[in-house]
C-alpha cells in the first residue's frame, strides 16, 4: 500500500501531457520580432530575448507587463545570445559588429571585447555565451552550422582581460553553458546537417569528451537544470529535448509549433520550472515566445 499514493498522484498528473513530449505553450509572436534568440531572466523574474526582425535588438516581457522593446543594441544583425550575472547586468553577443557587450541595469552599454576574431574570413561572428561567477566569459563563434565549414571558436574571456581560443576542436559551435557546480563547460555543435554532438571540458583547460550524440537534430541554444542535466534546442526541428550528460539518453522533449527553435532558459524563483523557448517560422519573418512546465528547474 505506501507505493499506492505516489502511483495516484502520476495518474493524475498525467492527464496533462506526457513528460516525455509535450507541447511548449505559446506566450507571444511578433512580426518585427523576426527571429528570437537568447532568453535571458533578471533577478525580478522579467524575461528578455533576443529580436532580430524589423526591430533589432533586446524585448522583456513578464506577466504584469506583457512585451516591451527594451533597448536597441547590435542592430547590424540585432544580438546573439544574452545573460544575466548576479547583479543584473545583460551581457550579449553582437554578432554583426563582432562584438562583446555589457549592459547595466540602467541601460549603460560598453564593448568588452572586439576585433578578437581568430578566423576574420570565415567566421560568423560570435553567437552565444555564458558566464561565470568569476566574471569569465565562456562564447561561441561558429563559421557554418551544418558540419561543412571550417572549425569555429570558443573564446575565453578574463575580466579586464582579452578573448583568448579556448578551443577550435568543432564544427559549428553553437550554445554554451556551465555545469552547476561550474567544473564544467558544455558547447553544442553541429557535425552534419542533422547530426548534433554535445561536448564537454573539464575546467580550467581538460580534454574535450563527447557527452552525447543527437539525430535529428541541428543543435542551437542549450540550459542546464539543477541535476545537472541538459536542455538542447534543435533548430528545425522544433524540439528541445532533455539530455543525461552522464549516459548521453534524452530524457524527455519539449516541442514548438515553429521548427526555428533557437534557445531556451529557466525562469527564476517561482518560475523556476518554467522553460522559456525562442523561436520563428523557418523563413525567420515572425518570432515566438513559448514556455513549458518541466518536473526540474533551473539554479537560480
Amino acid at each position: 500500500m505506501r507505493f499506492l499514493l505516489p502511483a495516484l498522484l502520476l495518474g493524475l498528473l498525467s492527464c496533462a501531457p506526457s513528460p516525455d513530449r509535450q507541447p511548449a505553450e505559446l506566450l507571444g509572436a511578433n512580426a518585427t520580432w523576426g527571429n528570437t534568440e537568447g532568453p535571458a531572466i533578471d533577478s525580478k523574474g522579467t524575461l528578455y530575448f533576443t529580436s532580430r526582425g524589423s526591430f533589432k535588438g533586446i524585448v522583456s516581457w513578464n506577466e504584469k507587463d506583457g512585451f516591451k522593446e527594451f533597448l536597441a543594441v547590435a542592430t547590424k544583425e540585432g544580438p546573439g545570445g544574452l545573460y544575466f550575472d548576479a547583479q543584473d547586468n545583460l551581457y550579449a553577443t553582437a554578432t554583426g559588429e563582432g562584438q562583446i557587450l555589457k549592459i547595466t541595469p540602467d541601460k549603460q552599454v560598453s564593448v568588452l571585447a572586439e576585433n578578437f576574431d581568430a578566423m576574420p574570413a570565415q567566421s560568423k561572428g560570435p553567437n552565444d555565451l555564458t558566464v561565470a561567477n568569476n566574471g569569465v566569459i565562456y562564447f561561441t563563434a561558429p563559421n557554418g552550422y551544418d558540419g561543412k565549414a571550417p572549425k569555429g571558436t570558443v573564446y575565453r574571456l578574463s575580466p579586464g582581460g582579452k578573448p583568448e581560443v579556448f578551443s577550435q576542436e568543432i564544427t559549428g559551435p553553437n550554445g554554451i553553458i556551465l555545469s552547476p557546480d561550474q567544473s564544467t563547460l558544455y558547447v553544442a555543435h553541429n557535425v552534419a546537417e542533422n547530426t548534433s554532438h554535445i561536448v564537454r571540458w573539464k575546467l580550467p583547460s581538460g580534454r574535450m569528451e563527447r557527452v552525447a550524440v543527437i539525430e535529428p537534430c541541428q543543435a542551437d541554444g542549450m540550459e542546464v537544470d539543477r541535476n545537472g542535466n541538459i536542455w538542447l534546442t534543435c533548430y528545425s526541428q522544433g524540439a528541445a529535448h532533455l539530455i543525461d550528460p552522464n549516459t548521453g539518453r534524452s530524457l524527455a522533449t519539449v516541442t514548438t509549433a515553429q521548427k526555428a527553435l533557437t534557445n531556451c532558459k529557466f525562469g527564476r524563483g517561482p518560475q523556476q520550472n518554467w522553460l522559456y523557448l525562442t523561436s520563428s517560422d523557418m523563413d525567420r519573418v515572425t518570432g515566438y515566445l513559448y514556455r513549458a512546465r518541466v518536473p526540474t528547474g533551473g539554479l537560480r
